[in-house]
């Protein structure tokens, strides 16, 4: 009986792998943990991590590679942390305790910005591919955090975005009287200068890529269009025998953090809205919806497309000179391109006469310099240049920055 049941599991698996054609790599089953809590709190659920092989021998780290208990990773401030008591009624109140140590610089000559964040569950937040904060509450209970840094702009956000689950490798968490129950995610930023003023909020002009999907009751369900995973068709029941659901998992690009990472390879972010997310009785986000809820700026909750099964995403946006073709003079900021998007020429100024360019390099999407100077010349010619994403590099004053160029003809 027992040699009759092993076949009989054998042959269910092989017969689901036949009916998947993606590019993810399969787990089955429940991973196994190597770390027990790696952080505890009051009312907080389990936060373990572990591993699972695949079907393809490929080993995964769960719910995902992360760097909470990496202390070299710097952790976020908080805005309201009912875990360590930090439960501020104000953004004003939550900076006025800071004592200035915590702002990260990127740039020792940039600006100081500050990026206001509410994760559910836990973030990694990167300035220009450098660590700048993670969440200091990986599961729950909810909190939300803030992180300072000073940077030149245009600079890139890139976040790791994690919804943590109880049962490894299979993507539920419990709740009420289901042993196996599929929670959702969600993040929403808003990032401020020092002087107030938004310079970004969360929607559909970030970039948001899957790369865990789990729970998969059927492996016929998920599909692929373009760049774009996709799991809409699938349905994640509640149960209390889900232990041999599917997990579908890619793997991260090295360089997914860095200004120039190709991210037009990443779908557009989702929106979700407030009450999808089910936030409206969470203070550590209606205590600051003066600032995700601003009504002339209002920032959306951003995910993948699935915002219950995607449970490991990575989004980014880029925070770009605001230029004004006709005047450019008036624009703030070290490094101005116009026009952009470009056609025939461009100019490009920084933001002192007295700047020393030692470099200058035009990048396509695949790395490889299209154009160089030591000088910054009246105009640029990329007539020749076909239409797409291009990085710009100028070193400035021994400083190498970056910025984003589009050709559109």
């Amino acid at each position: 009986m027992k040699n009759n049941l092993v076949v009989l599991l054998v042959c269910i698996t092989a017969s689901a792998l036949a009916q998947y054609n993606g590019t993810g790599s399969v787990t089955q089953g429940a991973g196994d943990t190597t770390v027990a809590n790696i952080f505890s709190c009051t009312g907080g659920r389990p936060t373990n991590l572990g591993t699972i092989t695949a079907q393809d021998s490929m080993i995964w780290d769960l719910p995902a590679a992360n760097n909470y208990i990496n202390s070299a990773f710097p952790n976020a401030s908080d805005l309201y942390n009912s875990c360590n008591g930090n439960t501020y009624a104000t953004a004003t109140d939550a900076v006025a305790a800071l004592s200035g140590n915590d702002i990260i610089v990127i740039d020792s000559t940039g600006e100081v910005f500050t990026a206001y964040i509410f994760a559910d569950n836990y973030f990694e937040l990167y300035i220009n591919g450098i660590p700048a904060g993670k969440d200091n509450v990986p599961y729950t209970p909810f909190n939300s955090s803030m992180v300072r840094f000073r940077v030149n702009r245009p600079f890139t956000i890139a976040m790791l975005l994690i919804d943590w689950e109880e049962h490894l490798g299979l993507g539920y968490e419990t709740n009420n009287t289901f042993t196996y129950y599929a929670g959702d995610g969600g993040m929403v930023a808003v990032i401020k200068d020092s002087n107030g003023n938004t310079v970004a909020t969360t929607g559909n002009d970030w970039k948001a890529q899957t790369y865990y999907t789990a729970p998969i009751t059927d492996l016929n369900c998920p599909a692929e269009s373009g760049n774009e995973r996709l799991s809409g068709n699938c349905v994640a029941p509640s149960t209390n025998t889900g232990a041999g659901y599917y997990g579908l998992h890619w793997q991260r690009p090295t360089d997914w953090m860095l200004p120039q990472f190709n991210d037009t390879l990443f779908p557009p972010a989702y929106t979700f809205s407030n009450t999808t997310v089910g936030i409206n009785n969470k203070p550590a986000y209606t205590n600051f919806t003066d600032i995700f809820d601003d009504p002339a700026q209002d920032a959306a909750f951003i995910w993948s497309s699935n915002l219950v099964l995607d449970n490991e995403v990575l989004v980014r946006y880029t925070v770009t000179n605001t230029v004004n073709t006709d005047h450019p003079e008036k624009e703030t900021g070290s490094l101005l391109i116009y026009p952009n998007p470009a056609k025939n020429f461009i100019s490009i100024r920084t933001s002192t006469a007295t700047s020393q360019v030692t470099d200058l390099s035009i990048m396509d999407m695949n790395g490889k310099v299209v154009y160089r100077n030591q000088h910054i010349p009246e105009k640029i010619d990329v007539s020749q240049l076909a239409n797409g994403n291009y990085t710009v590099s100028i070193v400035i004053d021994g400083t190498k920055q970056y910025s984003k160029l589009h050709i559109q003809k």
